[in-house]
């Protein structure tokens, strides 16, 4: 009996905690400029990169990816270390496109830190957005995770 008794305590304890933990969150999110975050996934409006302001351009999600695909074509750089040691593998590169359009907290994760410099430095060469990404006709600021395949 003692147990059950140990047992909802300890339940009612862990929902508290995170009752309290998600109002956190939720104050943090309205104190940061009153900007909703909102995944680009689900985004109305995708974030307008240099290049897809026209227009005759439709889908600016399609383009904006293709752009970004692009970059990353026309940047990448496998570092010369990195293949003297035959390091290879996936590094995820984070990022958030803030409500002025401009790259933001630039996080990068991979198995090497030869890598992962590579991946920052492409990442960092993103230009601005034209204009940041809107849902239900507000601006969003926009996270978007970027994986980087190293592979010889």
């Amino acid at each position: 009996m003692k147990k059950i008794y140990v047992l909802a305590l300890l339940l009612l304890v862990f929902q508290q905690t995170a009752r309290a933990q998600q109002e956190i969150s939720i104050q943090e999110v309205e104190e940061d400029r009153g900007i909703p975050e909102i995944p680009f996934i689900i985004l109305d409006q995708a974030p307008i990169y240099p290049g897809c302001e026209g227009e005759d351009i439709t889908d600016k999600t399609a383009c904006f990816q293709q752009k970004l695909y692009d970059h990353i074509s026309a940047n990448f750089r496998y570092p010369e270390e990195a293949k003297k040691e035959n390091i290879q593998g996936r590094v995820f590169c984070k990022f958030l496109i803030d409500e002025t359009g401009k790259i933001t907290n630039i996080t990068v994760r991979g198995p090497h830190e030869l890598l992962e410099n590579e991946a920052r430095r492409i990442t960092e060469l993103i230009p601005n957005m034209l204009a940041p990404g809107q849902h239900g006709g507000k601006i969003a600021r926009t996270p978007y995770s970027l994986p980087l395949t190293f592979k010889l």
